[in-house]
């Protein structure tokens, strides 16, 4: 009986004690679940989308142009949405309010860029302008591309390499008079000789230079293309490791030939110095961009120097940036000016009144085309360069009222805001004469009007613009004021592009020029 009373009251206690220790536990579960879901609902949601398939993410994206894509589902879930692409969470923008939340309200959380496989190959793992994180090193870099490269003196004293090979080209064109030439192709070569010259004295005149440029031409395209598409190793990155596309193993081909290039014309370069130094002479000529890089590498003042990983990163940034940008912009509005000849022959009359028929074009015609800079700036609305704006959070944040974790990938959708009828007039219609007046704020290339940024904004607006505004306008003008263009017989010109890091004619512009100056002689000079 005794032993029956203890061995019941010890399993009263037990019982009495699993209780407590039950209800303490789920006391404290209830809690955490408590301060979770208060933590949750104090987090704004995901902005809406399109629902994805798990892993996969919304396949239709895959293989196919992405800016007309991102602009049907503007039209369904608004200015700001979300896509699963593969793992990786895209939220893209569409509204110039949003995007002022981006590159100016947040700009420092918002200062970043995604390196994609591709990138970090050819930017020797992202240590240029373009792709290299917001930092120290990105920071010394633009200072010295901007300030030290591209300052205004630093222009103006490189114009006559950039007139020599526009000159070069309006020889050879004159010499093809009558015959059909294709404009994209023409604006490569005139493009790649003026930069080549500016960089490091190279050119790709003659039969050879012809040739190694149609073939650098190729791989520009092609880099374009697969710096801009959807990479499976990107989207799932645990299948990196087997390229299935085959993505990797063309960027390391394109980076070897682009970076044999860039070697040949550090090294000979060094030796010039070397021999300079030995000789105990300086060089007196006008400095190409490349000495100045090379010289600020080795300063000794004290202050953040290159390496030459980061110098050869630079030279891609420019050739690349430059030439092919440049080229893709000349091609639309060569291309625009084609359909619409009476736009055509505003801009040549221009021409003839600020230079006129017994002079060529020089820079310091170009502040007074007004109605050029027009038509240059109405092809941009409707073909920027490029279709977005990328960026990437370094730490969550809230735009547009949803938030937006911490290395999403950002595409701020240019293409469409400045087709969008909400800010523009007759959107789809080419009309220059709406950049001639203030009506749409001042439209410029500083990255302040919201409704027009074909350079980008904020800390990472094109760190080339001044380089390239030049370029383009100058050979634009030139090929321009030299030539009548017009069609072949029979052909029509259309619009459609192909999405890449450069948004690019799919089919090329091809005209036939006819000589308009006063004078054959000065076709030769």
């Amino acid at each position: 009986m005794g032993r029956w009373w203890r061995s019941y009251v010890d399993d009263e206690r037990f019982s009495s004690s699993t209780l407590s220790v039950l209800i303490g536990t789920f006391a404290v579960l209830w809690l955490l679940w408590a301060i979770k879901k208060q933590r949750k609902a104090a987090v704004p949601p995901l902005p809406p989308g399109p629902r994805g398939l798990p892993i996969v993410g919304y396949l239709p994206f895959i293989g196919t142009e992405l800016h007309t894509k991102f602009h049907q589902l503007c039209g369904i879930y608004g200015p700001i949405y979300k896509v699963w692409l593969g793992n990786k969470l895209t939220i893209v923008i569409s509204s110039p309010s949003l995007v002022k939340e981006v590159v100016r309200d947040q700009d420092a959380i918002f200062s970043n860029r995604d390196t994609s496989i591709v990138a970090r190959i050819v930017t020797y793992g992202a240590v240029d302008i373009a792709f290299s994180p917001n930092g120290a090193d990105w920071k010394m870099l633009r200072k010295m591309f901007v300030r030290e490269m591209l300052s205004p003196a630093n222009l103006d004293s490189t114009f006559p390499l950039r007139r020599e090979e526009v000159r070069k080209t309006i020889r050879n064109v004159y010499d093809k008079k009558g015959t059909h030439i294709d404009l994209g192709d023409l604006a490569f070569i005139t493009v790649m000789n003026a930069i080549m010259n500016m960089l490091w004295g190279g050119t790709l005149r003659g039969e050879e230079g012809a040739k190694f440029g149609a073939e650098f031409k190729h791989i520009f395209a092609e880099l374009l293309m697969i710096l801009g598409k959807p990479n499976v190793s990107d989207l799932f990155p645990a299948l990196a490791r087997f390229d299935l596309q085959g993505i990797r193993k063309k960027a390391k081909r394109i980076s070897e030939t682009i970076d044999g290039v860039v070697d040949y014309a550090i090294d000979k370069q060094i030796k010039s110095f070397a021999k300079a130094k030995e000789e105990g002479t300086t060089k007196t000529e006008q400095k190409d961009f490349l000495q100045v890089l090379l010289e600020l590498s080795e300063q000794d003042d004290g202050a953040a120097s290159m390496s030459m990983t980061q110098i050869k990163a630079l030279l891609f940034d420019i050739v690349i940036g430059a030439s092919d940008t440049t080229t893709t912009i000349s091609e639309w509005v060569m291309a625009r000016l084609l359909k619409h000849l009476e736009i055509m022959r505003k801009v040549t009359e221009e021409l003839t009144e600020i230079v006129g028929l017994d002079n060529l074009v020089e820079e310091s015609h170009l502040p007074k085309l007004h109605y050029l800079e027009a038509v240059i700036k109405e092809a941009l609305r409707l073909h920027p360069a490029g279709a977005f704006l990328l960026r990437t959070p370094s730490e969550s944040s809230i735009i547009g009222g949803y938030h937006v974790p911490k290395g999403s990938s950002i595409f701020l959708h240019i293409w469409a805001i400045q087709r969008d009828p909400k800010y523009w007039d007759n959107p789809l219609e080419f009309k220059p004469e709406r950049f001639l007046n203030n009506a749409y704020g001042g439209s410029d290339y500083s990255g302040n009007n919201f409704k027009y940024l074909p350079f980008g904004s904020g800390r990472r607006i094109c760190a080339g613009l001044a380089l390239g505004e030049r370029t383009l306008k100058y050979i634009l003008a030139s090929l321009l004021h030299s030539f009548e263009w017009k069609l072949p017989q029979g052909s029509e010109i259309e619009f459609s592009d192909t999405y890449g890091m450069i948004t690019k004619k799919k089919n090329p512009a091809i005209a036939i020029p006819t000589p308009r100056l006063s004078k054959s002689e000065l076709y030769t000079k």
